[in-house]
């Protein structure tokens, strides 16, 4: 994958589906070395699910340069009155060059558009490109006590998926 070369976020289309699994399994390898490594390689990324989230029109997909081959993806949906950001994927062949910032970005527009006032969304504590990435990006960490119940209930299904939950948070950016 070309260094430099320039990124374009733009919605989902059927024929991306074959490319986003191997992009998520991809990006998943990441964290073999950590305890969420079973959770997030439990959970179920079929076309499937990338069919429901274009059928939602919720489904954005990064490429670099001339290619129109996905490189990276992203899906959201609302909870609590909030955008909430499902997932973000990108390949390690194309991290480092802004393309996960450019698919929160232009998540964090089309939130905006749909008069959404925030963007949150779930990531580990403790892992250099979750939430200190955020946080670089202006989200904050939200307080477990100050949770609503779309939050905790999302919380709960993850602890149930097998997340490490000492090390999972639910972050926040104003939109």
């Amino acid at each position: 994958m070309s260094r430099g070369a320039p990124i374009r976020v733009r919605r989902g289309r059927p024929e991306d589906i074959p490319f986003l699994q191997p992009i998520e399994r991809a990006a998943t390898l990441r964290f073999r070395d950590h305890e969420s490594f079973a959770a997030f390689w439990a959970l179920d990324f079929s076309p499937a699910l990338f069919e429901r989230e274009l059928a939602h029109d919720t489904l954005w997909v990064a490429t670099l340069g001339d290619s129109d081959e996905p490189i990276g993806l992203a899906f959201w949906t609302a909870i609590d009155g909030n955008a909430h950001l499902d997932e973000i994927d990108v390949h390690p062949e194309a991290s480092g060059q802004g393309v996960g910032t450019a698919l929160l970005e232009r998540i964090a527009d089309e939130a905006r558009a749909h008069g959404y006032r925030a963007l949150t969304l779930a990531t580990l504590e403790d892992v250099s490109w979750n939430a200190p990435y955020y946080a670089k990006r202006g989200f904050r960490i939200v307080p477990l006590d100050e949770l609503t119940p779309g939050y905790i209930d999302l919380l709960h299904h993850e602890a149930a998926s097998g997340f490490p939950m000492h090390l999972r948070v639910i972050m926040r950016k104003e939109l």
